[in-house]
C-alpha cells in the first residue's frame, strides 16, 4: 500500500511540474506576441533582445515571387584569389563557389592588413611582382573598390583614415625584411603602393597560408619570353588545365508589369506606393511626385530622375565616398540585386565627370566573370551631385544557372588570336555576353 501511494504522490507531482512549465512556456509566448507587435529594437534587455530578433527574421515577409533570393547586402568579395607559400601557388579564378571558400579561409588577412595599414609609401613594380611571388595571399576585386569602403564593409564599420586610394587588385605579403606588408595597384595613377600593417606572421599568417600547395596556376609576368603570351597584361592568371565555364539563363523581370511589380519598385526605391500619379507610358509606366520621376519599362530598365526637386529623397551629404558606396551600394541591392538570381553585383568604380558629378557604377558577375549588358549598359548606374543621388539607370537581369558547362579556347590560343587584333598588354579574360537568344556564355575579351 505504501509504495502505491508514494506512487501516486510521485505521479501528481509531476502533473504539476508539467502543468507550471506549460503555465511558463504560455506567459513567455504571451510577452513575445505582445512585444512583437511593437518597434521590437527598442526594447533593451539583451536576452529579450535576442530572441526577438530570432522572432522578427523567423516573421518577416518574404519578398515577392518575381523578386526571389539574390544579392542584397554589401558583401564585395574577390573574384580570383592566390595563395603563396613562397614556394608553392594555389589559386583560383571563374569558380564562385571555390573563390569563396578560399576567401572564407583567408579574408582575415586582408581585414587585418587594412584595420593596421599605416600610411601607404609608393612602390615599385619590382617590389610589387615580389610580393606576388612571396608567402601571402593576392585578392582581385574585379573593380576598383575605395581601400576605406572596402575595410568598413569588411571590418563591420572599421575606419582607418591611412587607406586613402582605390584598387582592385592587393596582395598580403611578406617582406624581405619579415614584416607583413598590404600591396596594391592604384589603377587612377598607375602606380604600386604598400602599407607596413600590424599582421603577425609566425604562428599567425604563416599557419593560414600553409598546406595548400600548387595547382600549377601562375602570372603572365612568371612565364618565359617566347611562351606566347607577351602580348598580354603582365598580371593575367593563366590556369592549368581547359576553363569550362558554366552556362545561364537569363531573363527579363519586368517583361511584365503588373501591380505587383509595381508596388514593389516604389517600396525600394522609397517611393510611396499609395501614389496616384502612376500613369501608363510607350513599353511601361511612369511614376511622378513633384518634379521627381521613376520610368519603368517592359525591356527591364528603370531609370529615375530628380529634376529640379529640393526633396532630397536620397540624400548623400558631404560625408564622402564611403556614404556615397553605402546608399548606392543598398539601392542597387535592393532592386537589381533582388531580382538578378545566380548573379553577384560589384563595384565598376566612381568617377568624377566633367561637370562635377559622380558616377557610380555597378555591374554583373557571373561565375567570377564580369558580363556585358546590351548597348554597353550597367546593372546600376548613379549620379550623385550636390549631396543627392539626382539620377539612376537601372538594368534588370535574372540569370539562372543552366546545368550545362561550355567549351572555351585555352590561354594559349586566346592570347594567339588577341595579339593578332589587339596591342600589346591587353587583359585577357572570360566575359558573359546576354545580348542575344535567351542564354549567356562566356568567351574571351581583351580590355
Amino acid at each position: 500500500m505504501d509504495g502505491n501511494k508514494r506512487l501516486r504522490r510521485r505521479h501528481r507531482r509531476g502533473l504539476e511540474t508539467l502543468k507550471s512549465i506549460l503555465i511558463v512556456l504560455l506567459s513567455l509566448s504571451a510577452i513575445c506576441l505582445t512585444l512583437l507587435t511593437l518597434n521590437y529594437s527598442k526594447v533593451s534587455w539583451p536576452p529579450l533582445q535576442g530572441v526577438l530578433t530570432l522572432l522578427g527574421k523567423q516573421t518577416e515577409q518574404s519578398p515577392s515571387d518575381t523578386a526571389a533570393a539574390g544579392q542584397t547586402t554589401i558583401s564585395p568579395r574577390p573574384v580570383r584569389m592566390a595563395v603563396c607559400d613562397g614556394t608553392e601557388r594555389f589559386a583560383v579564378q571563374y569558380d564562385t563557389q571555390q573563390t569563396d571558400q578560399l576567401f572564407d579561409e583567408l579574408g582575415i588577412l586582408l581585414t587585418e592588413a587594412l584595420a593596421g595599414a599605416s600610411a601607404p609609401q609608393k612602390v615599385s613594380e619590382a617590389a610589387w611582382r615580389q610580393a606576388l611571388q612571396a608567402p601571402g595571399v593576392w585578392f582581385d576585386f574585379l573593380g576598383a573598390l575605395p581601400l576605406e569602403a572596402l575595410y568598413a564593409w569588411l571590418g563591420e564599420g572599421g575606419v582607418n583614415p591611412a587607406l586613402l586610394h582605390s584598387a582592385r587588385r592587393l596582395a598580403v605579403a611578406l617582406d624581405e625584411d619579415g614584416q607583413v606588408r598590404l600591396y596594391y595597384h592604384n589603377e587612377e595613377d598607375g602606380l604600386y603602393y604598400a602599407c607596413d600593417t600590424t599582421v603577425i606572421y609566425e604562428g599567425h599568417m604563416d599557419m593560414l597560408i600553409s598546406g595548400y600547395g600548387s595547382n600549377g596556376v601562375s602570372f603572365v609576368f612568371e612565364q618565359e619570353p617566347d611562351s606566347g603570351y607577351e602580348g598580354l597584361d603582365p598580371y593575367v592568371l593563366l590556369s592549368a588545365g581547359a576553363l569550362h565555364p558554366a552556362v545561364y539563363h537569363f531573363s527579363n523581370p519586368l517583361g511584365e508589369i503588373d501591380d505587383s511589380v509595381v508596388s514593389t519598385l516604389q517600396q525600394a526605391t522609397a517611393f510611396q506606393p499609395q501614389s496616384n500619379s502612376v500613369y501608363p507610358v510607350a513599353n511601361g509606366v511612369r511614376i511622378r511626385e513633384g518634379r521627381e520621376t521613376l520610368e519603368i519599362t517592359r525591356d527591364g530598365t528603370v531609370v529615375y530622375h530628380a529634376g529640379e526637386s529640393d526633396s532630397l529623397r536620397y540624400p548623400i551629404g558631404d560625408g564622402g565616398t564611403l556614404p556615397m558606396l553605402e546608399i548606392t551600394w543598398r539601392l542597387a541591392a535592393d532592386t537589381v540585386g533582388r531580382w538578378c538570381g545566380d548573379a553577384r553585383l560589384y563595384l565598376i568604380g566612381a568617377e568624377e565627370q566633367t561637370d562635377g558629378s559622380i558616377q557610380v557604377s555597378y555591374g554583373y558577375s557571373l561565375s567570377g566573370a564580369e558580363t556585358a549588358l546590351p548597348g554597353g549598359a550597367c546593372a546600376a548606374r548613379f549620379t550623385v551631385r550636390d549631396g543627392q543621388i539626382t539620377d539612376y539607370t537601372l538594368t534588370f537581369r535574372r540569370y539562372e544557372q543552366a546545368g550545362q558547362n561550355s567549351l572555351v579556347l585555352r590561354e594559349l590560343q586566346a592570347a594567339a588570336a588577341l595579339e593578332a587584333l589587339e596591342p600589346e598588354g591587353r587583359e585577357l579574360v572570360l566575359c558573359y555576353s546576354d545580348t542575344g537568344g535567351d542564354t549567356a556564355q562566356a568567351g574571351w575579351i581583351a580590355r
